[in-house]
């Protein structure tokens, strides 16, 4: 049995990847009578380190809807999936915004479910026990269908909600786009002005406790200035035109409005190389 290469780059880190070839090799050792409950533990300990490497405790606990619900005050598995889709957006906004939160919760109680399938096979009776070859395929079979199915819906469910988000942000974000600092071409000319810019490209790349994170890569076009304003009127200065890509980052504070106006745009990261070549 081999896993899909969709899975595996579904999966979030190196780790995890080297895990789930592990868990399949515990399936060739046909000496071993406990093969089968092996493999099904191994992939339901996979599933809990991709869980929680999408919900790390402090940012759950650090989310305006989380409650305690354990003595321990541990997040529950439940709020971990509620985590690793919509971070800190709590339903009454996602339902705010048009987002169908019944069918979110909905579905995270499925995730749940899906995980609890995976400890079929983990506790050992004699009706899993040193099964016949055929039935161990099946079985096996059915175990990793069930966790890429896990790893699916959840990483579905986060590129909905992204894609959802994306809708609602594009003309705040262009207009966002050009009010920062561009130190790299500091270093290029004595003064500079910005023209304008143009946004290729961006994605949310993140949903944690607090923001909502937005990548977003373009290009910069700008005048290059030497000499002062005077030598330059009188031809002994010089403006040159010039564009160079950029990437940055703006992170919205999470809130009833989004795009919310409190947001910071990280400093641009101008990519000036072309200039030095």
């Amino acid at each position: 049995m081999i896993p899909s290469y969709k899975l595996k780059e579904l999966l979030s880190t190196q780790f995890e990847v080297e895990l789930l070839e592990a868990s399949i090799y515990n399936l060739k050792d046909k000496s071993n009578k406990l093969r089968l409950n092996n493999f099904a533990y191994s992939l339901r300990e996979l599933s809990r380190h991709f869980l929680y490497s999408l919900s790390p405790e402090a940012q759950v606990k650090n989310c305006d809807w989380y409650k305690p619900e354990t003595d321990d005050n541990k997040p529950t598995r439940n709020q971990r999936i509620k985590y690793a889709i919509q971070g800190g957006i709590n339903d009454i906004i996602l339902d705010e915004w048009g987002f169908e939160v019944e069918e979110l919760n909905e579905t995270i109680t499925q995730i749940k479910k899906t995980i609890e399938n995976l400890s079929k096979y983990t506790h050992i009776n004699p009706e899993v026990f040193n099964l016949a070859d055929v039935e161990i395929d099946i079985s096996a079979e059915e175990t990793l269908k069930t966790f890429e199915k896990f790893v699916e819906v959840i990483n579905d469910c986060r590129i909905r909600l992204k894609e959802f988000l994306d809708g609602h942000i594009e003309q705040h974000m262009m207009e966002s786009a050009v009010s920062n600092f561009f130190e790299n071409i500091d270093h290029l000319a004595p003064h500079f002005s910005i023209n304008y810019s143009e946004v290729n490209d961006y994605h949310i790349s993140e949903i944690n406790s607090l923001e909502i994170v937005v990548e977003l890569s373009g290009i910069l076009h700008v005048t290059l200035e030497y000499g002062s304003s005077k030598e330059r009127r009188e031809g002994d200065g010089l403006d040159l035109e010039e564009s160079f890509p950029f990437v940055t980052k703006i992170k919205y504070e999470i809130s009833e409005e989004f795009p919310s106006n409190k947001f910071e745009i990280d400093d641009y990261d101008v990519d000036t190389s072309s200039w030095y070549e």
